[in-house]
């Protein structure tokens, strides 16, 4: 007979196990979403959030900088930008958890293109908020953050003649988002999904890397380069760190022309993607655009991008692409 103790700790070891945390960079959320409407985000992101939590046992809630991030992305215009009734609801998501309205910044690097998509306001003397929530464009502020070493990004890659020149003085070195890396406890990640002539796939690394630089524009003509930069930002630990989830909207993506927006070329589904993996993220959205280009009888992309074997070389390991190492929940629509 089983002594009691031993009982005791047997059946605590079990529990232990049964209620383990899932590595959140192995856990990917599907999430159905009824429709496109404020009321269809705010039901299934409270849902998808929640699921996350308890599944990772990371929690969403202010720490000691009491602010949190949404990197969102407006560079390709109004047509294939974050759609506003998700950030709207991962908004009230991040109050209800304890964040002052205040405390949660919206996030890209241009102005001109946040200005363009409406989550700034047209006058430049109006607050910069949308809906209340700060708008933080981090290019305007390069110039002063380029003060700070550890925000210098240094790469040989010169910008295209003509180019204006870097209000820094360096044209090799692009400015890391100092609102991202130091002034949120975390911060989310809200790309929008295409291809991309640059990294083969323009959607969760490329949001978080070149799509967060002051001075990226000058990787654009260098694919084999840009895929290297792409990760290396990416993989920064202050950085990388803090970027605790990616959610991917699927209201629109784009399967050819992008990342700039051409509406013939775009597809939608009534699915969400969430999961602090961003390489699963972009190898899923790698399958659905050659999806939508071989039903439109248009070239897929082949061979895989370079970013994909990049994403885990050497120290590198910016998380999985093997569907077999992914723990996948599927949410329906309530």
């Amino acid at each position: 007979m089983v002594r009691p103790l031993l009982l005791s700790f047997a059946l605590a070891c079990l529990c232990l196990n049964l209620t383990a945390a899932t590595d959140p960079k192995l856990l990917l959320i599907e999430q159905q979403l009824q429709g496109f409407s404020d009321q269809d985000y705010n039901q299934s992101v409270e849902r998808m959030l929640t699921e996350y939590e308890n599944k990772t046992g990371v929690g969403l809630k202010p720490g000691q900088l009491r602010k949190c991030g949404l990197k969102i992305s407006s560079q390709a215009g109004l047509g294939l930008a974050t759609p506003k009734p998700l950030i709207r609801a991962l908004g009230n998501a991040l109050m209800k958890r304890g964040f002052e309205k205040d405390a949660v910044l919206l996030c890209d690097v241009r102005q001109e293109s946040l200005r363009e998509c409406g989550f700034l306001p047209q006058l430049s003397s109006d607050a910069d908020k949308f809906e209340g929530f700060p708008v933080v464009a981090f290019e305007p502020q390069a110039n002063k953050w380029s003060a700070e070493k550890k925000l210098c990004y240094e790469n040989q890659v010169m910008p295209r003649p003509g180019a204006p020149m870097v209000p820094w003085g360096d044209p090799r070195v692009s400015i890391l988002p100092k609102t991202l890396y130091d002034d949120v406890d975390f911060w989310i990640n809200l790309p929008v999904l295409s291809d991309s002539k640059t990294l083969g796939v323009s959607g969760a690394m490329a949001s978080a890397s070149l799509g967060s630089i002051a001075n990226a524009e000058r990787f654009s003509d260098n694919p084999a380069n840009a895929s290297k930069v792409a990760v290396e930002v990416c993989a920064i630990p202050e950085l990388s760190k803090k970027n605790v989830l990616t959610v991917l909207s699927l209201e629109r993506y784009q399967v050819l022309g992008g990342p700039s927006f051409d509406a013939n070329w775009c597809k939608s589904e009534k699915v969400m993607l969430a999961s602090a993996n961003p390489v699963i993220l972009d190898f899923i959205g790698l399958q659905k655009i050659n999806a939508g280009r071989t039903a439109r009888n248009v070239e897929t992309i082949r061979p895989e991008p370079p970013i994909f074997s990049a994403a885990n070389a050497g120290e590198i390991k910016l998380g999985t692409c093997r569907p077999g190492d992914i723990t996948l929940v599927k949410l329906t629509a309530e």
